[in-house]
């Protein structure tokens, strides 16, 4: 099985901020939707979305500059509709 965070329920909306250390610039954020539904995020304000789906192993990469900015936002847009997340990695 997939080792995922899954953000939302059938009713709400999910979501977790997270802040980065001095030294880190980048972050990657490997997402994919759950099941066989279009997944609408939002990432620091930014919104995508994902149609790339877990079961076969695609995830969608967002990438997120952290140079200035270091805390990192993340939600689904509404509820209902889940979004995995599989990985998230950080780089200095």
């Amino acid at each position: 099985g997939n080792s995922c965070i899954k953000l939302g329920t059938s009713k709400a909306t999910g979501s977790f901020s997270l802040t980065v250390g001095a030294d880190i610039n980048k972050v990657v954020i490997y997402v994919a939707q759950y099941k066989a539904n279009t997944t609408k995020i939002t990432v620091n304000g930014t919104s995508y979305t994902i149609t790339t789906a877990s079961n076969n192993g695609a995830y969608t990469e967002i990438e997120i500059d952290t140079t200035t900015t270091k805390t990192i936002t993340f939600a689904s847009a509404s509820g209902g509709i889940r979004a995995m997340v599989n990985t998230i990695e950080f780089w200095s």
